[in-house]
């Protein structure tokens, strides 16, 4: 079986703003990428005159532009509410079924213990996310998936990114122009500020690149969970990629 990687965000440009040149480096690399989106950004507007449901099919028409540059193998809109996640029952049941059809060897997905988030979505979806992971491996969890052929799994490896504890770090040196690319199929949310945006994050790169070794980096908070019992929780560092 193949490498598989799902990255789990709260909304459409958030893959390809803070880890797209990962998810191309590992495209390139042979990883099938998937990419699961838990709500269509719909309020993601300063123009009151825009409708939601207008402004949602316009960004999951960019999702699709975005991912087909990044070459991820497919992607899971879960449509709830925007700015409104919750890492409640119904999410977690969700991302868990979603674990179970992917059968993903690595999640990729924010750090909710990032000091000072002030965004509630990325905080739910992080959180969310790894419930989710313990929910996925045991069958007593959300039963009727079994039901429906979806068999536990377990998820070894956990990128969070977004962090402020990084200890993993992936070169993007080769990767950074298609990561601009992607982001920049996100007309209806960046292209007024693109500019500015463009140049943030290449500083944001150079910064990270300088403390790993790298031109260009994108850094993450590594978690490994080797084969154990349920409540194993000890963690085991390697090397960056």
């Amino acid at each position: 079986m193949g490498k598989v990687a799902l990255a789990v965000c709260a909304h459409p440009d958030d893959l390809e703003f803070f880890c797209g040149g990962s998810a191309v480096a590992m495209v390139r690399e042979g990883w099938d990428v998937w990419l699961t989106i838990a709500t269509d950004g719909d309020r993601g507007t300063h123009d009151p005159a825009v409708s939601r449901e207008s402004l949602a099919a316009v960004r999951r028409e960019e999702s699709h532009k975005a991912g087909e540059t990044i070459g991820l193998s497919g992607i899971v809109f879960l449509g709830k509410e925007d700015g409104e996640l919750y890492a409640d029952h119904s999410l977690r049941r969700d991302l868990a079924r979603v674990y179970r059809q992917i059968r993903p060897n690595r999640l990729i997905t924010f750090d909710p213990w990032r000091r000072y988030e002030l965004h509630p979505d990325h905080r739910a979806i992080g959180f969310a996310s790894l419930d989710a992971r313990l929910a996925a491996r045991l069958p007593h969890y959300y039963s009727d998936l079994l039901r429906d052929g979806l068999e536990p799994c377990t998820i070894a490896e956990i990128l969070l990114f977004s962090t402020d504890a990084p200890d993993y770090y992936v070169d993007i040196s080769s990767t950074f122009d298609t990561k601009l690319s992607a982001l920049g199929q996100h007309h209806s949310q960046w292209e007024s500020i693109w500019g500015d945006t463009a140049r943030s994050l290449r500083q944001e790169a150079e910064s990270a690149g300088r403390r790993s070794g790298y031109a260009m980096a994108e850094a993450f908070k590594r978690i490994f969970v080797p084969m154990g019992p349920v409540s194993a929780d000890w963690h085991l560092k390697e090397e960056g990629c």
